[in-house]
């Protein structure tokens, strides 16, 4: 399953791509906490896609709705409000974390 497969018929016309991130997310879901994900920014929202056991899943973020974004022990945190804390990215297998974390952060803090 693609991951990173947002087309220009997926943006509003004032978007424009920014950087994605492909790896493994780590979001307990019943017994399973390991899920093949990718994370894909315009400069208007933050897509979140995930490969739930065949069963693709998207979720999509204001930028407000995030608190911000950090990398320890080259791991990616996208911190949320209060209710529903921190999502973590391992096993990055495309993309550039750090450009990713600088680009959601100067988003984010708009």
């Amino acid at each position: 399953m693609n991951l990173i497969n947002l087309t220009e018929a997926d943006l509003y016309p004032t978007e424009k791509f920014g950087p994605s991130l492909e790896g493994t997310l780590l979001y307990k879901v019943r017994d399973q906490a390991h899920f093949p994900g990718a994370y894909m920014t315009t400069n208007e929202r933050l897509f979140m896609n995930v490969d739930m056991n065949g069963e693709a899943y998207t979720r999509v973020f204001a930028y407000a709705d995030i608190v911000r974004a950090f990398v320890e022990d080259n791991v990616l945190f996208i911190e949320f409000p209060e209710g529903m804390g921190k999502i973590a990215m391992v096993d990055i297998t495309a993309g550039n974390i750090e450009e990713f974390a600088e680009y959601v952060n100067e988003k984010s803090e708009k």
